[in-house]
């Protein structure tokens, strides 16, 4: 077919970046989509939505889940089809830096929009009734912002200035993990016990991801000709519905909604970030089945946002904090609730979608370029079955 794995897997990553973007402006402009609190709502179905699977649409949390299954599932891929090791270590090598710098042109971001008092989070808030603390409360400064988007962002779970990277330390160190298996055991008999141990020892934790996505790599991918495949669709439909109501997984109380029953805060469940992880492996197994899914996630427009997700994800709340907040708080005045907050989003976008691509374009590709060609020579012949397109391979994991 033609939209290969490549590009149906950014395509998701697309969806999934879109669908953190939506999130944060229902946290801002709709805060009861996200807690448990009648007097935050704004509307009639903003407290009643987010209990059902719909929620899967903004729920910002199983995105993030996505992503962490996805990159353990692209970061060994090439792994599995080439058994070379040297391609790994050259991956750990670089990851950090294919991390770092589109995230410090993020910081740099937020801090021109500080610098320049372009911040009006702070003003919105009174008529949304967000909850969410203002991310532009640090002193701004280039030390402090070297620190924060090269140290602290990468290595204790720092998001300053850019809320969204607190995300940063769990990929890069979810990432190390995923190639310190592949070079220990990732063509031992022993690497399964290894996956089951690493899955039972992160079950409640966000790094469960990248051990499910790289066991399901391994099955998809370390025998050409013997892939996992579903060919049933009543088997499809079953998985995906599960990975949908699990995904789904509820940001409010889910007591006395389809959730209800699930246990939570005891066992292997401590918190919902299993739940959504379960549900984001039983999608992605899915999707690698799916011809139909492939189709549509291998489409030009989401083809387009994969390849620009990671910018997208970077830059976006520097719009919602600046212009989008400003942009609401004139048309408060002159629109109702609802209306304000449709067209808000939707003069937001536009400006979100030119910096991602001119992020793309002067940050995000040129870094994948150069680090590309950093590599550890091999002569080793490709193993059968390896995908010719596997050089350009998930450019934006």
């Amino acid at each position: 077919m033609k939209g290969n794995k490549v590009t149906y897997l950014d395509g998701v990553r697309g969806a999934a970046a879109l669908a953190v973007v939506i999130a944060h402006y229902l946290q801002v402009f709709v805060p009861a989509v996200f807690e448990n609190r009648p007097e935050l709502s704004h509307f009639a179905w903003d407290r009643g939505v987010p209990k059902t699977p719909l929620n899967l649409l903004f729920n910002g949390n199983f995105a993030v889940c996505l992503f962490f299954v996805l990159s353990g599932y692209v970061l060994s891929y090439k792994f599995f089809r080439t058994r070379d090791r040297r391609m790994v270590l050259a991956s750990f090598f670089k990851r950090y830096f294919r991390l770092a710098v589109p995230a410090l042109a993020s910081v740099l971001l937020a801090y021109l929009v500080m610098m320049n008092g372009w911040g009006y989070y702070a003003d919105v808030r009174g008529l949304t009734m967000a909850t969410m603390p203002d991310p532009y409360t640090v002193t701004p400064g280039i030390p402090e912002l070297l620190k924060q988007g090269l140290y602290h962002t990468f290595f204790t779970y720092g998001m300053a200035y850019n809320p969204v990277l607190w995300t940063m330390t769990y990929e890069l160190f979810g990432s190390f993990i995923v190639f310190g298996v592949l070079l220990a055991a990732g063509t031992s008999r022993l690497r399964y016990p290894v996956y089951l141990a690493g899955i039972l020892w992160f079950h409640d934790s966000y790094y469960l991801g990248f051990w499910l996505g790289l066991l399901l790599s391994d099955l998809e991918n370390f025998r050409a000709g013997s892939r996992v495949r579903i060919h049933s669709k009543t088997a499809l439909a079953c998985l995906a519905a599960a990975g949908i109501y699990l995904g789904s997984y509820p940001y409010v109380d889910p007591a006395g909604t389809v959730y209800g029953w699930l246990p939570l805060g005891k066992a292997l469940f401590t918190n919902a970030i299993a739940y959504r992880t379960i549900g984001a492996f039983l999608l992605l197994t899915v999707m690698l089945s799916s011809r139909l899914g492939q189709r549509i996630f291998a489409s030009r427009p989401l083809e387009y946002l994969g390849r620009v997700s990671f910018s997208l994800y970077l830059v976006h709340f520097a719009v919602l904090c600046s212009f989008s907040s400003l942009l609401f708080l004139h048309l408060s005045e002159r629109l109702v609730y609802g209306w304000n907050v449709l067209l808000t989003t939707a003069a937001s976008l536009p400006l979100i979608f030119v910096l991602s691509h001119l992020m793309y374009a002067g940050v995000d590709g040129p870094i994948v370029r150069l680090l590309s060609r950093i590599s550890f020579r091999t002569n080793r012949p490709r193993a059968s079955g390896t995908s010719q397109s596997g050089s350009k391979s998930f450019r934006q994991s």
